[in-house]
């Protein structure tokens, strides 16, 4: 499995890689990395197998990286990952072939990969607020980086009963850079938390992911 990105700094890790391998080369470690093995019988697409496989191996391994130990992965019943016995926190994103692992030290995180596709201009006013959708002007790269940060603020809350519109608001999108810093708002119960965060751009895919 090559290494196609690693980004280490003191309170989290990012790896991204590019899939290459087959369902076969995970399974002799199924046991080790997954605290739940019993949950790749619920997929059935082969492709969505051999990323929730590879995924939580690049977890499995980040995590003895950082601490010495792993003890594999679990999902709750939101479908969050999280680490077996361990502090640590896990989010994971796909994008065929490209699949990103965040662990972060000390607090809840969200990643997102995304694919740039024409698709999001017409999804984007299901997603976007009025103000967003002027801040996108339409152009695709601005448009998969606001879809990516909400999607990775998503992860980050870990519940389903998140609106994009509603609960998550971004009030910049510099899509024009190939690299940056980006700031979001959470607003939940009348409550608004202000998350960091940071995106990468390469091959037609925009990465995006909280710090």
């Amino acid at each position: 499995m090559p290494l196609f990105k690693k980004i280490i700094e003191e309170n989290y890790t990012l790896v991204v890689w590019r899939l290459t391998e087959e369902e076969e080369d995970f399974v002799p470690d199924l046991e080790k990395f997954s605290a739940d093995p019993d949950k790749l019988n619920e997929i059935h697409f082969p492709q969505r197998r051999k990323e929730w496989l590879a995924s939580r191996f690049i977890g499995w391994q980040t995590a003895i990286e950082i601490q010495g130990r792993c003890e594999g992965i679990w999902s709750d019943s939101h479908n969050k990952p999280h680490f077996k016995n361990s502090d640590l926190q896990i989010s994971i994103s796909h994008a065929s072939p490209y699949i990103a692992v965040l662990v972060h030290k000390t607090r809840s995180c969200g990643v997102d990969i995304e694919e740039k596709k024409e698709k999001l201009e017409r999804l984007a006013p299901k997603f976007l607020t009025e103000k967003e959708l002027k801040l996108s002007d339409h152009n695709i790269d601005k448009l998969a980086l606001a879809w990516g940060a909400k999607e990775a603020i998503y992860k980050l809350y870990g519940r389903k009963q998140l609106i994009f519109k509603e609960n998550i608001f971004l009030p910049e999108l510099n899509a024009e850079w190939e690299y940056g810093a980006m700031k979001s708002i959470l607003r939940v119960n009348n409550a608004e938390t202000n998350i960091a965060m940071r995106f990468e751009q390469f091959n037609n895919h925009i990465l995006v992911y909280t710090i």
